[in-house]
């Protein structure tokens, strides 16, 4: 006899909730190594106690499928099952082999301590909560995980903004930068992001004088010796970098923009670096459907291709 308790609890209904949000919304507004891990910590206290939902003689050991189960997803070795059920599902499924999440499974107890201990399920239990409220959307977040990387197309300027995509490589920046140089792809700083990310600093910089506005003269002055300084040295510091023009297959795209960050999410980080695309310039006044095979282009050449090939 299944239990509705299993499922209809505080923490299976929180985590969730939590999985669902960072999968689809905190992924995209705040890529970092957090949101990374968040899901998994979500999906590893959830995913036991809804097996032991559905299978009941499966209960005792839950925990113990639902452990190895991940290490399974997290492994190359689920490559090919994931790839047959795309191309039979309308839901498609995505995951990245990143063996550092399996430090989540330090969190098994919790679910097994639940699944063992009814008294407390039962003290817990949400009880205006119908099961097939909650066991429907538990069974399409889990299936349906992070949603593959979108964008976002400006025509007025052919501007194509990327959305969450990033990618693991195994080289650092100097490595990445040096590559780059041998393949003769010109470079440059993004200095135009660095000064936007200024502008708050600029401001405290600055004296504004009230009575200009009345009496004439520069109604806010600012010491460009010292603001010339801090501007070089953000520059030097930053992780913001630009390719005015790159050849893509017959085509060339300007302003690709992307920054290399440190990677949070590789056993060896000193080897490896993340590589986030932000935007690249495409034809303008592009229909929705050319925007959409643009798109295909790009990721394709661009992220796969290029920065992986260098």
């Amino acid at each position: 006899m299944r239990n509705k308790n299993l499922i209809v609890n505080p923490v299976f209904v929180g985590c969730l909730t939590l999985l669902f949000l960072n999968d689809h919304l905190f992924k995209t507004a705040y890529h970092n190594g957090l949101t990374g891990k968040v899901s998994d910590m979500a999906g590893i206290v959830l995913f036991p106690m809804l097996l032991a939902y559905l299978f009941p003689k499966l209960r005792e050991n839950a925990v113990f499928v639902a452990g190895l189960f991940f290490v399974f997803w997290k492994s190359p070795f689920s490559g090919n099952l994931i790839r047959l059920y795309n191309l039979v599902s309308p839901v498609s499924i995505h995951r990245l082999v990143d063996y550092t999440d399996l430090w989540v499974l330090l969190l098994l107890p919790v679910p097994y301590f639940l699944i063992r201990n009814s008294w407390y399920l039962e003290k817990i239990r949400l009880k205006k909560i119908s099961v097939s409220i909650v066991l429907v959307p538990a069974v399409f977040v889990l299936m349906s995980t992070s949603p593959p990387y979108s964008y976002f197309y400006i025509p007025e300027k052919g501007t194509l903004i990327f959305r969450g995509a990033s990618m693991e490589i195994r080289k650092t920046k100097t490595d990445l930068l040096t590559e780059m140089d041998a393949h003769h792809v010109a470079w440059v700083k993004d200095t135009a992001e660095v000064i936007e990310s200024l502008r708050f600093e600029i401001s405290k910089m600055g004296k504004f004088d009230q009575n200009a506005l009345k009496n004439g003269g520069p109604v806010f002055t600012i010491n460009n010796d010292e603001l010339r300084l801090l501007i070089l040295k953000k520059i030097h510091e930053s992780s913001d970098y630009k390719i005015p023009e790159l050849k893509v297959g017959e085509r060339t795209v300007k302003n690709l923009r992307f920054s290399i960050e440190p990677s949070y999410r590789e056993i060896n980080q000193k080897k490896f670096s993340t590589v986030v695309i932000r935007e690249v310039e495409i034809d303008k006044n592009l229909d929705h459907d050319k925007a959409g095979k643009e798109l295909r282009e790009m990721y394709q050449d661009i992220i796969i291709s290029k920065f992986k090939n260098f």
